[in-house]
């Protein structure tokens, strides 16, 4: 015990230190987690604020009923612009859900990838998402391509 002590008078303050380090970065471990909780949450509500504005939009519209429907001869009636720019923007939003869900932060793969599958079926997305996939992330290419496939 009387070493300890000894020890202890000599190195206080590099103990004090020491002690300072560990609890800063156990401090901040714990800071980042909570940071990383909260932006989770944050993409989610933001995800979900965009998806009801997107699907709201559809309701709003009349224009764009058409897109939801299974059987359409777009050669009789060809594409709207109203329709290639709404569909743009669903492409675009179920590009931001692929992105989160490879982070594994708001939804998962294999959910976004059914939702993929079920519109870009429809003869409408099927047709926009045909002719706009060459300027899109590769990568979400071959994902969507592949929903399509399952």
């Amino acid at each position: 015990m009387e070493r300890f002590v000894s020890w202890l008078k000599d190195n206080w303050f590099a103990l004090l230190q020491g002690l300072g380090i560990v609890f800063g970065l156990l401090f901040t471990t714990v800071t980042l987690r909570r940071d990383a909780r909260g932006r989770r949450r944050s993409d989610a509500l933001a995800l979900m604020q965009q998806h009801r504005e997107l699907w709201s939009e559809v309701h709003r519209r009349k224009d764009l009923n058409r897109i939801f429907e299974g059987a359409v001869d777009l050669v009789a009636s060809p594409l709207t612009v109203a329709e290639q720019e709404y569909l743009n923007l669903v492409i675009v939003h179920f590009h931001t859900g692929w992105q989160l869900a490879q982070e594994g932060t708001v939804l998962t793969l294999k959910t976004l990838g059914a939702d993929a599958r079920s519109f870009f079926s429809l003869p409408i997305p099927k047709f926009v998402w045909g002719q706009t996939k060459s300027t899109r992330d590769p990568k979400f290419v071959e994902f969507i391509e592949q929903c399509l496939r399952s």
